[in-house]
């Protein structure tokens, strides 16, 4: 599966590893009218280890304001803060079974019940200048500072070039 967003394509994924959450039926039926924010994918990705292996809820910008002490800044971050814990929730009631609706989440999803998986909040900004995305990361940390405590998640601010070197966006060469 590819997914092309904010002018970025992601994939190749398994359809075992990746829940396209903004596409899903439950998302666009059921909860978006709700207010209901939601990143644009969440991918299993297994490590070398069982302990290294990741669930990454994937938001993609092509430019986003780096100005932290402006308030354009901080409803971005905000909006982002939502999108990443509104996806969360909708994959823990999947999981839960706390829907009607029978979305399934995929195959290799089931993995992540085992202790250790991390969770990983990603934000992959196109355009994005590499010193500033760790002060977006931080304040994204900032503003989930109560939910982190909970649930130990892991925020990670990269660019078009570092997403391409984890291998999360295709470059344009092979789009």
């Amino acid at each position: 599966m590819r997914i092309s967003e904010s002018d970025m394509m992601f994939g190749d994924y398994s359809n075992d590893d990746c829940f396209w959450i903004e596409k899903s039926r439950l998302y666009r039926v059921s909860l978006k009218h709700l207010g209901f924010k939601i990143v644009e994918f969440v991918l299993y990705r297994s490590g070398i280890n069982a302990n290294d292996d990741e669930l990454l809820f994937v938001e993609a910008k092509t430019s986003l304001r780096h100005d932290n002490e402006g308030r354009g800044f901080a409803a971005e971050i905000s909006d982002i803060s939502q999108k990443y814990m509104d996806a969360l929730q909708i994959v823990c009631a999947i999981w839960h079974g706390g829907r009607k609706e029978k979305e399934k989440l995929p195959k290799n999803f089931a993995n992540f019940y085992e202790r250790g998986k991390k969770i990983v909040f990603l934000l992959i900004v196109k355009n994005g200048d590499r010193e500033s995305l760790p002060t977006v990361g931080d304040a994204i940390r900032k503003r989930l500072l109560k939910e982190h405590r909970l649930w130990k998640f892991d925020v990670l601010a990269l660019n078009e070039i570092d997403a391409q070197k984890m291998n999360l966006v295709v470059s344009e060469d092979y789009a």
